[in-house]
């Protein structure tokens, strides 16, 4: 299939955000929601998406449009441009040199040029994307500011005892509905990490499919505000969960309490999975906390 330029553009967005686990195996890729995410208009969306059916990514359903692949296993090999803006080593040596106190809150950009050995280019990318997850910001005037947000133990302790306030409370709120096709595609992401995810995907992809899980959730309440904060939240815990991602045993079993929880509110025992979902949130803020002992240690 002869492409144009920008259709191949959008495709390799498109794989990008499949490889880092931003889209999962399995899910519904929305024509008009990418389109609006690009800025573009429908037309290249579709002929990107018939282009990466064409590849082996998708898979195009009766009726129901495009779908990932189940079995797709996400790439390390792509654009460079697309890999350097996600997997540049020199940002998680940023944020480990952040959390370990061994930088200053205040710094030059000539100065992490010169301490992380990178050019300009690569420098704003790293700062793009401490700004995406809330944790950099630009000084007025002059200069860089890294912010203490999911920090330290009590920042985690914060974020913790915030979620199991808002997502217990969001599954009980009057305007929660959860339709069939969504509780469905969660299921298939659950299986599929039960199955072979948890040990092939990378930390980043697994990290991202369980905030996936928790803001699918809590945006059943239809409740904007819940699901708003829910994701503010998860953007700035990004950096200290970068540091306690290597234990994938753990995944297991929060897997299978996400599973508990999702046939809970298949069931409509909606009191019963609020109650689930706090005690899910407890044992979770334990093991983090666990963690990031042994990681500091």
């Amino acid at each position: 299939m002869k492409i144009s330029a920008l259709t191949e553009r959008l495709s390799l967005k498109i794989v990008s955000l499949i490889n880092t686990g931003d889209i999962a195996p399995g899910a519904h890729l929305s024509v008009p929601k990418l389109a609006e995410t690009f800025d573009v208009s429908r037309s290249p969306v579709r002929e990107a998406l018939v282009y990466l059916e064409q590849k082996g990514i998708l898979q195009q359903r009766l009726n129901r449009g495009f779908f990932v692949k189940e079995d797709y296993a996400p790439q390390q090999t792509g654009e460079p441009a697309e890999i350097e803006n996600n997997d540049l080593p020199e940002y998680y040596q940023l944020a480990e040199d952040w959390l370990q106190d061994n930088i200053e809150s205040e710094v030059t950009e000539l100065f992490l040029m010169k301490r992380y050995d990178m050019t300009k280019s690569q420098l704003s990318t790293v700062l793009a994307r401490g700004i995406s997850e809330g944790w950099v910001e630009r000084k007025q005037g002059y200069g860089w500011r890294f912010l203490p947000v999911a920090k330290t133990k009590a920042a985690l302790e914060h974020i913790f005892s915030f979620r199991m306030v808002i997502e217990p409370m969001a599954i009980l709120e009057p305007t929660f509905n959860a339709p069939q096709d969504k509780i469905d595609e969660i299921r298939r992401e659950l299986e599929m990490l039960l199955e072979s995810g948890i040990e092939r995907l990378s930390p980043k992809q697994l990290q991202l499919a369980g905030y996936r899980f928790h803001e699918t959730v809590i945006g059943f309440s239809n409740n904007p505000f819940f699901e708003i904060s829910l994701r503010n939240v998860n953007r700035m815990r990004k950096l200290m969960d970068y540091r306690i991602m290597d234990d994938r045993s753990r995944y297991y079993s929060e897997v299978k309490d996400h599973m508990r929880i999702l046939a809970m509110i298949e069931a409509g025992q909606r009191i019963e999975a609020s109650y689930s979902m706090k005690q899910h949130l407890s044992v979770a803020l334990e093991n983090k906390k666990m963690r990031r002992i042994s990681a500091e240690a």
